[in-house]
């Protein structure tokens, strides 16, 4: 999935359901969105621009759990992993991604926030 269609699909979430379960309806319908590979993505952007990242990392770790080869997702996980600064293991994550799968910008992008500009 491409970082601009990922872009879209937040701010239309955004504007949406609640991010955060206050009932075990609302807790319960949250977990439906994380497994989602979509919405669960979107979901995690959403957290993360609320600096959010433990919870985006979690949401991330059940849409992989739920959809093992959403790229775009474990693009994401490695990011926020750098973010939360475990720099390696973010490193570690973007290594085992397959360049092919992904626009060059975007791998460049999230390669540099984890601290390895010039490496490929």
């Amino acid at each position: 999935m491409r970082l601009a269609v990922c872009t879209m699909a937040f701010a239309a979430l955004l504007a949406g359901s609640p991010l955060r379960a206050e009932t075990p309806e609302q807790l319960e319908a949250l977990a439906d969105r994380a497994t989602g590979e979509q919405s669960g993505v979107s979901l995690a952007q959403e957290q993360a621009a609320r600096g959010e990242y433990l919870e985006a990392l979690s949401t991330l770790e059940r849409v992989l759990a739920a959809n093992p080869q959403t790229h775009y997702a474990k693009l994401l996980h490695a990011l926020y992993l750098c973010k939360i600064d475990d720099r390696f293991g973010g490193q570690v994550e973007l290594g085992k991604l397959n360049k092919k799968n992904f626009a060059k910008q975007d791998l460049a992008s999230a390669r540099q926030q984890c601290g390895m500009a010039g490496k490929s």
